[in-house]
Protein backbone atom coordinates (compact mmCIF):
# COMPACT_ATOMS: atom_id res chain seq x y z
CA UNK A 1 0.00 0.00 0.00
CA UNK A 2 1.27 3.32 -0.68
CA UNK A 3 1.64 6.96 0.41
CA UNK A 4 -0.45 9.78 -0.44
CA UNK A 5 0.93 13.75 -0.02
CA UNK A 6 -2.05 15.94 0.86
CA UNK A 7 -1.97 19.93 1.77
CA UNK A 8 -4.15 20.75 5.20
CA UNK A 9 -5.53 23.95 5.48
CA UNK A 10 -7.38 24.83 8.72
CA UNK A 11 -9.55 27.95 9.13
CA UNK A 12 -10.92 30.60 11.86
CA UNK A 13 -11.09 29.17 15.55
CA UNK A 14 -9.26 25.74 14.00
CA UNK A 15 -5.73 26.98 13.54
CA UNK A 16 -5.30 28.92 16.49
CA UNK A 17 -2.10 27.23 18.52
CA UNK A 18 -1.89 25.25 15.36
CA UNK A 19 -0.88 26.02 11.70
CA UNK A 20 -2.46 27.42 8.96
CA UNK A 21 -1.50 25.46 6.12
CA UNK A 22 0.81 22.73 6.10
CA UNK A 23 1.76 19.38 3.91
CA UNK A 24 1.43 15.77 5.62
CA UNK A 25 2.16 12.29 4.50
CA UNK A 26 -0.61 9.12 4.60
CA UNK A 27 -1.64 5.44 3.90
CA UNK A 28 -3.50 5.42 1.15
CA UNK A 29 -7.32 4.96 2.20
CA UNK A 30 -7.14 7.29 5.30
CA UNK A 31 -10.35 8.85 5.46
CA UNK A 32 -10.57 12.49 6.20
CA UNK A 33 -11.97 11.39 9.75
CA UNK A 34 -8.28 9.96 10.32
CA UNK A 35 -6.87 13.07 9.05
CA UNK A 36 -8.48 15.33 11.54
CA UNK A 37 -7.87 12.50 14.53
CA UNK A 38 -4.14 12.60 13.79
CA UNK A 39 -3.98 16.26 13.80
CA UNK A 40 -5.35 16.24 17.54
CA UNK A 41 -8.78 18.28 16.43
CA UNK A 42 -11.97 17.59 18.10
CA UNK A 43 -13.73 15.72 15.64
CA UNK A 44 -17.15 18.21 17.00
CA UNK A 45 -15.05 21.53 15.95
CA UNK A 46 -14.65 20.08 12.88
CA UNK A 47 -18.38 21.10 10.97
CA UNK A 48 -17.04 21.63 7.31
CA UNK A 49 -14.23 19.76 4.88
CA UNK A 50 -13.76 20.32 1.93
CA UNK A 51 -11.36 18.74 -0.80
CA UNK A 52 -10.30 20.59 -3.81
CA UNK A 53 -13.10 23.15 -2.76
CA UNK A 54 -15.92 20.48 -3.36
CA UNK A 55 -17.87 19.74 0.02
CA UNK A 56 -17.16 16.14 1.60
CA UNK A 57 -17.82 13.71 4.12
CA UNK A 58 -15.59 12.69 7.07
CA UNK A 59 -15.49 8.95 5.14
CA UNK A 60 -14.21 9.93 2.58
CA UNK A 61 -10.50 8.95 1.20
CA UNK A 62 -8.55 11.81 -0.21
CA UNK A 63 -6.02 11.03 -3.01
CA UNK A 64 -2.82 12.28 -3.72
CA UNK A 65 -2.20 16.00 -3.94
CA UNK A 66 -5.25 16.91 -2.47
CA UNK A 67 -5.92 20.12 -0.52
CA UNK A 68 -7.77 19.36 2.65
CA UNK A 69 -10.15 22.55 4.17
CA UNK A 70 -11.04 22.80 7.49
CA UNK A 71 -13.48 24.98 9.06
CA UNK A 72 -15.32 24.92 12.66
CA UNK A 73 -18.70 26.68 12.98
CA UNK A 74 -19.37 30.07 12.28
CA UNK A 75 -20.63 31.91 14.37
CA UNK A 76 -23.69 34.89 13.58
CA UNK A 77 -27.10 34.96 13.15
Amino acid sequence: MGTINVTVKLFASLKKGRFDEKSFTFPEGTTLSDVISSLGLPKEEVVLIFVNGRHMFPESTPSDGDTISLFPAVGGG
